[in-house]
This record gives C-alpha cells, sequence and structure tokens, in this order.
C-alpha cells in the first residue's frame, strides 16, 4: 500500500492536536508494518515543518500553487522533504502528502570505481588531506593546468597581492570587536576608493547588509552625505532576490568611476557583497588609472577556512591581464572557538604584507577536513556495504521486496547506517527472508559504528534508533486475509486524549473574515514570496483547518472599491471543503478603494441576523485593511454606521479583532480603537492589532488563531 495514503491521515490528526499516543492508539488495529514509522516520522517532521523559515527554507511557487525547498540560496522545485511536506500541508496549500522512504542506498565512491576514466577540471582541487582522500578512495590522479594568460607568449599574468593600506599599513588586520572591525574597514574602504574601486566581502549575508549602512552612515560622518547611498552601493543576496535590476546595475557600477569625475580626479565606489558575490562573478576594470594603482582592491571581512573559497575570494581581483590586490580586515571573535580547539591564537597583524593570520585560519580548516574524512572513514564502509546488498536485491531478488515487512528492514538499514556497524547491516538484512548477506562479496572493511545512536527522548517516545521493524512477515498477509485495507482504511483521526466530549464540541461559534483585496493588497513586501493577500488567504485556511471545528459557522467578506460577501456563514461539517476551495481561489482586485466601513458595517449585519446560531454562540469578527477607508458611503465615511450599531444593537457575544497594515490617518485609527473599547467594555474580546509593516501579516492572523483556540477551551479538532 502507498505509505502517501497514510500519511495525510496522521497529518489530520496531528493539526487537531492529537498526541502521539493517541495516534498510535488509533492506529493500533492498522495490519500495515510500516505504521508505527510513518507516525514517527510525521510527527518529527510535522514539528519540523513549522520551523521552517520562509526565504530562507522556501519560497511560494506560484505555477505549483504550493512551497518548494530554496537550496544553494535558490528555488528549487524538485527537492522533496517530509517536513516541507508537512509546512505546505499545515498552511493549507495542500491536502495530499507525498510520502517517500528510503530503500536504495548508494555509495559515490563506488560507482565510480566502475568507471574506467572520468575526466574533471577544477579552479581549485583543495587542500592536501582532501587530494589525500580523493586518492585513496577514488584512484585519483591529478595534474595542474597553467592558467591561459600564462599559455600565451606577451600577455601579462597577475596574481593578487596584499597591499598595506590604514594607518598602520598592513594587509591584514584582526581586530578584537565588530565595532572596531568596521572602524578599520571604513578607514581602509574610504582610504582606497580616492584611486580604485574598492569590493568588500562580508562574512554572511545578514552582515553584509548591516554593512552597507554601517559604512553609509560612515560616510555621511566624513562630509559624504550626498553621496553615501551611489558610493556605497549592496550586492547581496537579499537585494538580488528582491530587485535584481537593482542589483545588476549595482554590478555594473560597481568599478565605474562616482559621478562626474574624471582624470587624475576620479574617485570610486565601494561595493559590498556577501560569499555568493565572492564566487564566480565578474568585476570588470577597464580603467588604465586603476590598473596603474594596483587594479580593483578586495576587503575580505573573514577568511574562510577552506583553501578553495579563499582561492575564489581573490579571483575577484587581478581578472582577465589586470592587476589586483588585497586588505583583509577581520575580527578575532570569528575564530574564537577554532582558536580554543587548537590551542593557538589567531595571529595579529604583524605589518607590512604578513599574512599570518590567513595562513592559520586556512591550516586550522585543512585540520578541520582531515578530521572530518578521518571520522567518515566507518560511514564509507557501511555505505558500501548497504550499496552492495541494496543491488543484490533490486537487481537479482527484487520479488523479496514484495513483502512489506520485508521492505520494513531495508528502509531500517538504509535509514539508520550511520549508527550501525558492517556487522550489524548483515544482521539486520539476514532478517529478510530467503536473503542471505553472507554470501555476497564486499570490499567494506569494518571499522564499528560511525556514530553511536542518540538516546531516547522520553518517556512513551519513539526515535528512529530504538524503534525496529515488525520482525514477523506473515503479520501483512494474516491481516490481508482477515479483510482489514491497510493504509487505506486511515480516514479519519479527531483530537481526544481524554478531554470532555462537551469541551470539545461547546457551542458553534460564529466567525467572519473581513479581508482588504484592493490593488494595494499585491504588494510583495511580506518577506515572502506571498503577497499581501496571498499571505491572508493562507492564513485564513490555516486557521480554517486548525481552528475551526466542524460545528462552526465561517463566512468571508471582500472590499475594496465594492463590499462583496464571498460566503455566507457556514458551517464547516457541511461545506467546509467547498468553503476551503472558494476563500483558496480569492484574488486581489486590480482596481482601488477601500469601502472598509461599509464592510465593517455589513459584516456586523451578518452577525447579528436571527437564527444564525444560538444566542450563546461567540461571534467572531476578523478584518484587515492596509489603508485609509476610501469609497464608503456618504452617511459612513467616518464609520458612523458600525459606530452607531456597537452602540445600539450589537450581535450577541461579539469579539472583534481589527488588523490595520502600514501608516493610517489618526482620525481613522481613533474610530477603530472606539469599536475596540465599546466591545470590550460589552464583555467580548476585542483587540487592534496595528502593524507597521506586511511582513508582521503572519503573526498578526497567529494571535487570531491563539483567540479562536482559547474559545473553546484550548481544545481544537478538523
Amino acid at each position: 500500500p502507498d505509505l502517501s495514503d497514510m500519511a495525510p491521515s496522521v497529518a489530520e490528526a496531528l493539526a487537531s492536536g492529537a498526541s502521539t499516543e493517541h495516534i498510535q492508539e488509533a492506529l493500533r488495529t492498522s495490519p500495515h508494518p510500516a505504521t508505527e514509522r510513518v507516525i514517527r516520522e510525521m510527527t518529527k517532521e510535522w514539528a519540523h515543518g513549522r520551523k521552517l523559515k520562509a526565504s530562507d527554507d522556501f519560497v511560494y511557487a506560484k505555477e505549483a500553487g504550493r512551497y518548494c525547498a530554496v537550496q544553494g540560496g535558490r528555488a528549487n522545485p524538485k527537492a522533496w522533504s517530509l517536513a516541507l511536506e508537512c509546512r505546505n500541508f499545515q498552511d493549507g496549500l495542500c491536502r495530499e502528502i507525498l510520502f517517500q522512504e528510503r530503500l536504495f542506498v548508494m555509495s559515490r565512491p563506488r560507482v565510480f570505481r566502475k568507471y574506467h576514466r572520468i575526466l574533471g577540471l577544477s579552479g581549485s582541487i583543495g587542500s592536501g588531506a582532501e587530494r589525500t582522500f580523493l586518492k585513496q578512495t577514488y584512484r585519483a590522479a591529478f595534474f595542474e593546468v597553467p592558467p591561459f594568460l600564462k599559455t600565451c607568449r606577451g600577455s601579462p599574468f597577475h596574481e593578487a597581492v596584499p597591499v598595506g593600506l590604514g594607518t598602520r599599513r598592513q594587509a591584514v588586520y584582526v581586530e578584537l570587536t565588530a565595532e572596531a572591525q568596521l572602524a578599520r574597514l571604513a578607514e581602509v574602504a574610504f582610504e582606497a576608493r580616492e584611486r580604485v574601486p574598492v569590493l568588500v566581502i562580508a562574512r554572511d549575508r545578514g552582515q553584509c547588509d548591516q554593512l552597507v549602512e554601517a559604512l553609509r552612515q560612515a560616510a555621511r560622518s566624513r562630509g559624504l552625505g550626498g553621496a553615501s547611498t551611489d558610493m556605497v552601493r549592496s550586492l547581496s543576496r537579499t537585494l538580488y532576490e528582491s530587485d535584481p535590476e537593482q542589483w545588476k546595475d549595482n554590478l555594473n557600477r560597481s568599478t565605474l568611476p562616482l559621478g562626474d569625475s574624471s582624470g587624475a580626479e576620479k574617485c570610486w565606489r565601494v561595493t559590498v557583497t556577501d560569499p555568493r558575490g565572492g564566487r564566480g562573478t565578474d568585476y570588470r576594470v577597464d580603467d588604465p588609472v586603476v590598473d596603474a594603482q594596483g587594479g580593483l582592491l578586495l576587503i575580505p571581512t573573514a577568511v574562510p577556512t577552506s583553501q578553495r573559497e579563499w582561492t575564489q575570494f581573490l579571483g575577484r581581483t587581478a581578472r582577465q591581464d589586470r592587476h589586483g590586490q588585497f586588505c583583509a580586515v577581520l575580527c578575532a571573535s570569528d575564530y574564537a572557538a577554532l582558536s580554543a580547539k587548537y590551542g593557538e591564537p589567531l595571529p595579529e597583524g604583524s605589518g607590512g604584507t604578513s599574512l599570518d593570520a590567513v595562513e592559520a585560519v586556512i591550516r586550522w580548516g585543512d585540520r578541520e577536513v582531515a578530521g572530518r574524512i578521518r571520522a567518515s572513514a566507518a560511514l564509507y564502509n557501511c555505505g558500501v556495504r548497504v550499496n552492495e546488498l541494496c543491488e543484490e536485491l533490486f537487481g537479482r531478488r527484487p520479488e523479496l521486496l514484495r513483502d512489506p515487512a520485508a521492505r520494513e528492514h531495508l528502509v531500517e538499514i538504509c535509514q539508520r547506517l550511520r549508527w550501525m556497524s558492517v556487522r550489524e547491516v548483515d544482521e539486520t538484512a539476514a532478517r529478510i527472508p530467503d536473503f542471505q548477506p553472507a554470501r555476497i562479496t564486499t570490499e567494506a572493511r569494518d571499522l564499528g559504528r560511525p556514530v553511536e545512536p542518540p538516546a531516547k527522548t522520553g518517556a512513551g517516545s519513539v526515535d528512529v534508533v530504538s524503534a525496529r521493524a515488525p520482525t514477523s512477515a506473515s503479520a501483512a498477509p494474516a491481516a490481508a486475509a482477515s479483510g482489514a485495507k491497510g493504509a487505506g482504511a486511515m480516514v479519519s483521526l479527531r483530537a481526544g486524549g481524554g478531554l470532555p466530549q462537551s469541551t470539545i464540541d461547546g457551542p458553534p461559534k460564529v466567525v467572519i473574515f473581513c479581508l482588504d483585496w484592493s490593488l494595494s493588497m499585491l504588494s510583495q513586501d511580506t518577506g515572502t514570496n506571498l503577497t499581501r493577500f496571498g499571505t491572508c488567504v493562507a492564513c485564513i485556511r490555516r486557521i480554517l483547518r486548525d481552528q475551526v471545528r466542524n460545528q462552526d459557522l465561517v463566512g468571508v467578506v471582500g472590499f475594496g472599491a465594492q463590499v462583496e460577501t464571498v460566503v455566507l456563514p457556514t458551517a464547516k461539517g457541511v461545506g467546509g471543503a467547498q468553503v476551503d476551495a472558494q476563500i483558496a481561489s480569492l484574488q486581489a482586485q486590480m482596481l482601488g478603494g477601500t469601502c472598509f466601513f461599509d464592510a465593517v458595517s455589513q459584516c456586523l449585519q451578518q452577525l447579528g441576523q436571527a437564527g444564525l446560531a444560538p444566542p450563546e454562540a461567540p461571534r467572531w469578527l476578523v478584518c484587515l485593511t492596509d489603508g485609509d477607508d476610501l469609497g464608503s458611503r456618504r452617511e459612513n465615511m467616518g464609520g458612523e454606521l458600525v459606530t452607531r450599531a456597537l452602540e445600539t444593537s450589537p450581535p450577541a457575544n461579539l469579539n472583534m479583532v481589527m488588523i490595520t497594515v502600514g501608516k493610517l490617518k489618526e482620525k481613522n485609527l481613533r474610530v477603530i480603537d472606539g469599536w475596540v473599547d465599546r466591545v470590550a467594555a460589552a464583555g467580548g474580546f476585542a483587540q487592534h492589532l496595528s502593524e507597521r509593516n506586511a511582513a508582521a501579516i503572519t503573526s498578526a492572523f497567529s494571535v487570531v488563531a491563539e483567540c479562536l483556540s482559547a474559545d473553546v477551551g484550548g481544545a481544537t479538532e478538523c
């Protein structure tokens, strides 16, 4: 059976608040041997999925209608992870979960050795330890090709050279604090820009953005305020993702003179990039004056521990047939851990062009690599052995894997091999009926376990180490003979776990979402790939799934130039799927106008409708607008109809959450605050969430979700 049929049922249970123990108890009779593993992995990755960060871990792919993973700074729609599957489910972007299991391990060195010859080209091969590893494991041989210009007669070839700059005329500065590092960086960069373009390579993306602002401030303090924004430019990945055209313009201008300066009066820009801009990006310098002054100046604020990456950094200058130079400005605290580990202080700058500090960092990096290679020897041998067994099973004995219990043994090996010795791998494989690993020859040596397995995390917890697959090969066939449907029988799981039924059921509540869908809601400034309106839709669908019960009623009203009821209050248990589909299909309008006050008035009328729900039912109005009212009827231009309704005939048990995004007029904020005060004075819950920017929309709806959860005693179900 397809485990992807089982995973959504577990996800529904987790979304409703059910514990792992409750889910296991509910599925105790499931005959499939993978049931316990699916629950265990889903529980773990469900929690992991909630921690994934937009932009860093995933982005929204509009063409797919769901999140896709970010790898190497780029979106990869083909990448799969169970945690991201869970996150798509949590945010209401899908109702299925693709559950993949690892059934094959490939040892890359073993596969490479099957080829007669493989030829590869690289700009940098690595450290001595890496070369030794490649020789021993891949049987690799090395030869070096000279740079192209060295093969051309009469063509000059230059390498980046260290240059002493700053008050101490050093090529490498090691400052004790980040503040001192910034001060030194400004000193060196602004001195050099009088002669040549300057490229600063920051430690990471975050430091890059910080240095741009700090250097602009330093320029203003030096009396260069009018030109500071043009003088200091960013080439961070953050800028590339938000405004690629501006990033390209900054790259083109990075080696051009500033302003209208010419001849001997030329001065240059300071460009700040992150490590991605220190690899593979071409900074072209054509000015002969710059070449005569030593070429583009490179200022790394951190030396990478990899010789390969350091070579890439230096390759940003002295390109083509031009000269190049560098001056590193480091912070000692960035290397405190390595310094303590190897018992060596980071050498301080000793004047001139000494590179002692750079060499120390790279030497530490080489020792780190050598240690990792030694530690990986046991894992390498286990990987070779599992590869051999997988090839035998899939290539010669595929019929053995038709038994679900046998597949579980293989999944166990593939997932746990880092905690198993070669002997333990063979012992586990021997549990597969009619399979004898001892007869399969091996290249692997038993060096013990690569890593000791982690301990259990608590009572009742089950981790990937301690949980073993069922050993009975007859369990699944016996269950099938009794008429069980396996994974397909898992249809509905609910939260319970001992909660009184009255607490779970309780009176129904009525929730109406009042959403701004005017043109401004198409702005893509939420910190994700979703627009403002898209973020609202995703949040509401998540609330509908997690905080709204089957007996609750949900309605949606949209407003822009006009007010429109999208969904009349409908019980989730009756039309939940249709409501979710209608919400998912909503689109912001291409028209201006914000009839916010009229929309709130219409929502109050719906909430106060006779016979809508029992008198004791809580009624919730959740509104979001990102601008001032523009277009409501004349008699309601200042929210007068809403104010009058709240004073004279408010809906029973009314609760209100007002979310405003951006800067609204003070008079309109006072009107909204007045509504909130009136609802609170009448005994309801009321809150005005005034958010300065659209990036806080998700957190505002999280407050709404918490309020709706508390409304049913903290118990939620779907």
